[in-house]
């Protein structure tokens, strides 16, 4: 990964691509290493097979030629019985051993799959860097990652475990039917091994093809996923009524539809290519096999018995070797998943996520400056914020206000450290924020934003985000009480024990929009960070519950740095300082009293929006 230092932060440059394998035994250190620190039975688990395996395989091929020893030699009923008996119970022993290993392996890998590689994507897609998760580069990875662990243990990077013990216990066992058809004639296994050699060169050239449409199989799923996700979102189905976009989505859904059947007929090709020189393959090898061990029987002194148990080598000879190009084949891909899991899970995060030096006080008010910052995202061609200089003192209650697209929810994730400036520096309390631990740096900071997140849990578990026996009760109710939501509270039968989703908790409950914003400010104002940010948190309340938050927005503030964004420019008058931004630049800063005498962008934008309010109170009077 190429990396260069601008401003504050590392950023990636995104034309020079990682690497995105990591080599075959690099790859099988990793998933032996990932599977010991998991669960070690597995691993002996695999060597049971392996064993059962060789010994169920050695005797079925050397049973029919202890029989037909035992008749030509004309041995007693008692002893050819005894044999016989010998050999049955080791037969069906060993196959028991053979098939309990066979599940449990198969059951070992469904659980690391479940409780270790599902939990390491998700966990990883959660914690990395915002500013990567959200990157082209990052999605990409993310999904790639999703894949390499979806559907079934047979096919994706579980397979890997399975697709290792079967490809190992074929070798162990071509081998010793090697060792068999040697005492035989050199040539046949000449034979047997080319054509077989020619195979496996075939089947890993066709998984290579495969996998060069990977990128173009998971960006075709990206886009018709969006759009499934939509048909099945129960909040998109108003819109898809009212507005009709059911054409949009039929289209769409039929191009991508189309795009990823082109795809998957190019993969099918070269299966079928694949099967047809494997088809002749057998011919050559199968056919010119049997046909001199026939010449053999002929010419020499072999017995009936060594005839099949050549015959029984051979044909096992040709599965083993076809078991192991078809385990080669499977390994391949799960190799190429197990890259995929491994570049998500790997990448490195931008911030520091290592120890730091510097002590985070989460008591105190913060000072944020902003020192000729800009940023621009990936793929667009302006900046969205243009050489930024602002400092927020300490206590300051500040406004961001602005037309769409001006950059204020930008400014506030630069601030927060979730997006890192393509230039410039941001200091918090004096200190360059790319020196602070990521995760310690957080800390200082509540923020509610206006795309949330209700969790599966109670009230009390969504505000305050711990153990719920060792949750402040005190504090608790005064961030609820403070954030609007009390009276709810007081009319479920839990109160704050109330469980929410009730798609995912029996028994819970939905919010409105305006409850689910003031219960994220409870969130925010319990947390007591010295920065707390909020973005449009009034836009789903009703006026009455709007005024009452600005009535309480110096108590909901006390101690604290705020940051407050609003499209309604009627509810900045009480912050400290207004700053509107414009096409990414800070082109007006003051208080109302002061923009508004400044006759400016301000108080154009302030004009329009009062006309519409006295207009509104003038129908109602009328």
């Amino acid at each position: 990964m190429s990396v260069h230092i601008r401003g504050s932060f590392m950023n990636v440059n995104v034309r020079n691509k990682e690497h995105t394998t990591h080599g075959v035994l690099n790859n099988f250190r990793f998933m032996l290493k990932e599977q010991w620190n998991f669960e070690k039975k597995p691993v002996f688990v695999w060597l049971i097979r392996i064993f059962s395996e060789l010994v169920v395989s050695l005797t079925a091929i050397y049973f029919p030629k202890a029989v037909l020893d035992s008749i030509s030699r004309s041995i007693s009923s008692s002893e050819f019985l005894f044999h016989i008996v010998i050999l049955t119970v080791v037969l069906v022993i060993f196959r028991y051993l053979s098939f309990y290993s066979e599940q449990s392996i198969i059951i070992g890998a469904i659980r690391i799959l479940n409780m270790r590689f599902y939990l390491g994507k998700d966990w990883k897609t959660l914690d990395m860097d915002y500013s990567i998760a959200t990157s082209k580069e990052g999605k990409m990875k993310i999904e790639k990652g999703h894949s390499a662990i979806n559907r079934n243990v047979y096919v994706n990077m579980a397979s890997y475990y399975i697709n290792l013990t079967e490809f190992l216990k074929s070798v162990l066992v071509l081998i010793s039917f090697s060792t068999v058809i040697l005492l035989l004639d050199p040539v046949v296994i000449l034979i047997l091994l080319i054509t077989y050699l020619i195979d496996g060169v075939i089947s890993v050239k066709v998984q290579k093809g495969k996998n060069s449409v990977k990128e173009e199989r998971a960006s075709v799923n990206r886009r018709l996923g969006y759009v499934l996700d939509d048909i099945g979102n129960s909040l998109m189905a108003k819109d898809i009524k009212i507005y009709k976009m059911m054409n949009w989505i039929n289209e769409n859904t039929d191009k991508y539809i189309k795009e990823s059947n082109e795809l998957e007929k190019r993969v099918l090709r070269k299966d079928t290519n694949q099967h047809l020189a494997e088809a002749l393959l057998v011919f050559v090898r199968t056919g010119g096999a049997y046909f001199y061990l026939l010449w053999k029987m002929f010419h020499s002194n072999m017995t009936i018995g060594d005839f099949t148990l050549y015959f029984g080598a051979i044909t096992g000879l040709g599965q083993w070797l076809s078991q192991i190009v078809t385990r080669i084949g499977n390994l391949t891909i799960a190799n190429y998943l197990v890259d995929d899991y491994r570049n998500l899970i790997e990448t490195k995060d931008h911030m520091n996520r290592e120890k730091s030096s510097v002590n985070p006080n989460v008591k105190a008010a913060c000072e944020i400056k902003f020192e000729d910052v800009s940023f621009q995202y990936e793929g667009t061609d302006r900046p969205i914020l243009n050489h930024i200089n602002l400092t927020i003192h300490k206590g300051e209650k500040l406004a961001l206000v602005g037309n769409n697209g001006a950059g204020k929810t930008t400014l506030i994730k630069l601030a927060c450290g979730l997006l890192p400036p393509k230039s410039g520096k941001i200091f918090f309390n004096g200190i360059d924020i790319s020196e602070y631990n990521r995760d310690e740096y957080y800390k200082m900071i509540s923020a509610s934003f206006q795309n949330v997140c209700l969790l599966p849990m109670s009230i009390a578990m969504n505000v305050g985000y711990n153990n719920e026996n060792s949750i402040n009760r005190e504090k608790l109710h005064k961030a609820v009480k403070l954030a609007g939501l009390e009276e709810k509270l007081l009319s479920l039968p839990y109160g704050m024990d109330t469980e929410l989703v009730p798609s995912v908790t029996e028994g819970g409950i939905n919010l409105s929009g305006g409850e689910t914003q003031k219960l994220m400010l409870a969130r925010a104002i319990f947390k007591e960070a010295p920065l707390i940010v909020m973005d449009e948190p009034t836009a789903a309340l009703d006026p009455i519950a709007e005024q009452e938050m600005y009535l309480k927005y110096n108590e909901l503030t006390k101690n604290r740095t705020a940051i407050y964004i609003s499209h309604r420019l009627s509810s900045t008058k009480f912050c400290d300082r207004i700053i509107l931004l414009d096409h990414g630049i800070i082109v007006e800063s003051g208080t109302h009293d002061e923009l508004m005498n400044l006759s400016g962008k301000y108080k154009e934008l302030y004009d329009v929006q009062s006309q519409y309010y006295k207009g509104d109170a003038v129908e109602v009077e009328a």
